[in-house]
């Protein structure tokens, strides 16, 4: 939250001063962008793959160099980091940035809407971005960011542990309930070196996708998208499901997690190890889970749709991920090449290319059309799972996701609610109005400042 509160302190004193285009490039011959994303680890396949599309975006357009900058996996650092280079009037030129940075980023003032400057032919795919992403994105209105690494959840279970403990790894648990009993089962059948049954990382994410299963808000006002939020839904009944549920597998000691809240990576080695049989995770980590497991744990996992609350609960989920943001303040051809190199990182064959290496889902139905003609989906199942929830859902404003500028102070409120009750034993009623009145603060706080 600490970071977020930077941020904010920083519109609080820049928003009016919005940074000026410098003029045109003139009779400049070559065309220099910057694009920052968050996958830094040089062993990661998504670091190259995005290394490689640069390059041929480059091979292509000889007169535009685009210079690909990664320090951190942490989308906060890397958004400050953007902001405050564009306060100092040295802003890159193309920002990855995380859904729930949507709104902060449209009224920081400090992004130009792609749409203004794209082709009629760039719009004109825009329709083939699929109908959730459009959703989630407002697409059909106005482009500020093209969405690209786009995922969901869902669950990895290791099947050796599963028969192991008398269970099919084929019909894997589907609910709530049918997790509890599951885990009975495996932490019975006293099998060496096991952690815990489950785990998952602590965020806010994997609560929200339980509302927006069970039709419920995470914020008022259509979760921000008919008019901007105004108060935070953290004490429900929906959100007590997950609190209780989650306090009972931790009571009992099935669920365990690394000790870093919202740590993905040291979660997903929990389980790779075999110190959990069930790990709940993004999609994104598909390719690196299948990657690792039988390396380091010898098994190959099984993927699984994310479970539901209850059978009935079948509204859906959201997506998440990110998408790719212009800043303002360039030279209209620098601008204009960014824009460029947008359409391109997400044009039908490099959308395929990223799903294949990372396991983000594509977001084009044109990669989705080509993927299964070439059978893709046939010898790779556990990557159309995310797809597929994704597809079932009907869009409406509980699985369109949140979208509101204090999301982050919002989700951080709901993280030290969960950690009050798994790691101090607090109340999980308790917890939760204390959430719901610091995140109505925090909506409150960041609203005056934009003056919402």
């Amino acid at each position: 939250m600490k970071k977020l509160t930077l941020v904010i302190g920083l519109l609080a004193c820049c928003l009016a001063p919005l940074l000026a285009p410098v003029g045109t490039l003139g009779a400049q011959e070559a065309v220099e962008i910057t694009f920052v994303h968050i996958f830094p680890d040089e062993r990661d396949i998504r670091r190259s793959t995005v290394e490689e599309i640069a390059a041929a975006f480059m091979a292509e357009n000889p007169g535009v160099t685009v210079n690909v900058q990664t320090t951190t996996d942490d989308y906060s650092e890397v958004f400050e980091g953007a902001l405050r280079a564009a306060e100092q009037g040295n802003a890159p030129y193309v920002v990855q940035i995380e859904d729930s940075l949507t709104q902060i980023a449209i009224d920081s003032q400090y992004f130009v809407k792609i749409g203004d400057y794209a082709s009629e032919e760039q719009l004109a795919t825009i329709p083939d971005i699929i109908a959730p992403m459009r959703n989630f994105y407002n697409l059909d209105d106005e482009i500020w960011g093209m969405p690209w690494n786009a995922s969901n959840p869902v669950m990895f279970i290791n099947p050796t542990m599963f028969e192991a403990a008398g269970l099919d790894p084929a019909s894997p648990p589907q609910t709530f309930e049918e997790i509890t009993a599951a885990c009975e089962a495996i932490m019975s059948a006293e099998i060496e070196n096991l952690g815990g049954c489950i785990n998952w990382p602590v965020n806010s994410w994997l609560p929200e996708q339980w509302l927006a299963m069970q039709n419920a808000l995470f914020v008022n006002n259509d979760n921000g998208r008919s008019a901007r939020a105004t108060e935070a839904y953290i004490d429900t009944p929906e959100m007590a499901r997950v609190f209780d549920w989650w306090n009972d597998l931790d009571d009992n000691g099935y669920f365990t997690y690394s000790g870093t809240p919202g740590a993905y990576t040291p979660e997903g080695l929990l389980f790779v190890t075999k110190k959990t049989a069930i790990h709940l995770t993004t999609s994104a980590a598909i390719s690196n889970i299948f990657s690792f497991a039988p390396v380091m744990g010898q098994f190959t996992p099984v993927v699984a749709p994310f479970p539901k609350p209850y059978a009935e609960a079948t509204n859906g989920i959201t997506a998440g991920g990110a998408a790719v943001w212009v800043m303002a303040g360039h030279p209209d051809a620098e601008t204009q090449a960014a824009v460029d190199f947008i359409f391109y990182l997400t044009n039908t064959e490099n959308i395929k290319t990223w799903h294949k290496a990372s396991g983000y889902f594509p977001v084009r139905q044109s990669a989705i059309d080509e993927l299964e003609a070439e059978g893709w989906f046939d010898e790779n199942p556990a990557y159309f799972i995310p797809l597929q929830q994704l597809l079932d859902s009907t869009p409406n404003p509980a699985n369109a996701g949140a979208r509101f500028g204090a999301a982050s102070q919002v989700r951080a409120t709901v993280i030290d609610a969960i950690l009050s009750v798994i790691d101090n034993d607090e109340d999980p009623a308790a917890a939760m109005a204390a959430a719901q009145d610091r995140a109505n603060k925090a909506i409150a706080d960041y609203n005056s400042v934009i003056g919402g």
